[in-house]
């Protein structure tokens, strides 16, 4: 059990807290080490391969098309295929901490609650939602957006969330780290791209946004990237031989169910 003075070394320094207003994130590098880190991974890879396992079952759900992107729903997740035709690489799944029991804990973890506690101002927190990117050599960017659109779909509390982004790998520019847009959190939900698919009803309209240009958070393994919802961010390709892997987990107000789940799953502080 930790302490009170342990808790008090990861919560948000003020200087974090003024650069979460301003700019709408803030970067810890290298919270998670090396042996953390190898944990890490071969559980995402048991994941993917048993993803791959299910969707080759003969009982597997069909595939949804979406603007000509593959969805299937495998083993409780919703399970977005690499744009490639025919590639067996996951882009990206959500939910996912529930495939693992190496990793189902890890929204325990006070390097992130703590931080996301400080942040959101509340006592206590539970999780909203789990996602893991996979971005394999060759993945395609996903363009700029703001995650609120998309939660806002069906959650009334998107002002009471906060995301964080927990790098693998080392994250670069060229294999397609994040890109953020500061200080595009300040004013709310923006117009998303109109007249096109339906994906790109989730997108940003960059032509419409007079604000900051976006900058790479190029960053260590390990590190994780607090973020607003409204913050306006995305990647761009890989264009290496190395996969750059991700989770991101959301986390909200206590007593509220998961986003898209028919459960609850509480902090455990």
């Amino acid at each position: 059990m930790t302490t009170s003075n342990e808790n008090a070394m990861y919560a948000a320094s003020e200087m974090e807290m003024a650069q979460f207003n301003s700019q709408g994130f803030f970067v810890r590098e290298s919270v998670f080490g090396a042996e953390e880190l190898d944990l890490m991974r071969h559980a995402v890879e048991d994941i993917h391969a048993s993803i791959n396992q299910a969707a080759a079952s003969n009982d597997a759900p069909p595939m949804q098309l979406v603007d000509d992107k593959r969805y299937q729903a495998l083993q409780d997740s919703v399970v977005k295929w690499e744009w490639s035709e025919g590639s067996s690489d996951i882009r990206s799944m959500e939910p996912f901490l529930h495939l693992h029991p190496d990793l189902e804990n890890l929204v325990d973890d006070q390097r992130l609650w703590m931080p996301a506690k400080s942040v959101l101002g509340l006592d206590q927190l539970s999780l909203f939602t789990d996602k893991l990117n996979f971005k394999r050599p060759g993945g395609a960017p996903f363009p700029f957006h703001q995650d609120s659109p998309y939660f806002a779909l069906d959650c009334k509390h998107v002002e009471q969330l906060v995301s964080m982004q927990i790098y693998m790998d080392n994250a670069t520019a060229e294999n397609g780290c994040l890109w953020m847009v500061p200080g595009s959190h300040k004013n709310g939900i923006l117009p998303c791209v109109q007249g096109k698919g339906v994906l790109d009803r989730l997108y940003t309209d960059m032509e419409r946004f007079q604000g900051q240009e976006p900058v790479p958070i190029e960053v260590p393994a390990g590190s994780v990237i607090f973020f607003h919802v409204h913050v306006i961010h995305g990647s761009k390709g890989n264009h290496t031989d190395e996969s750059r892997r991700a989770m991101v987990l959301t986390f909200q107000p206590p007593n509220k169910m998961c986003w898209k789940a028919n459960r609850a799953r509480p902090i455990k502080m």
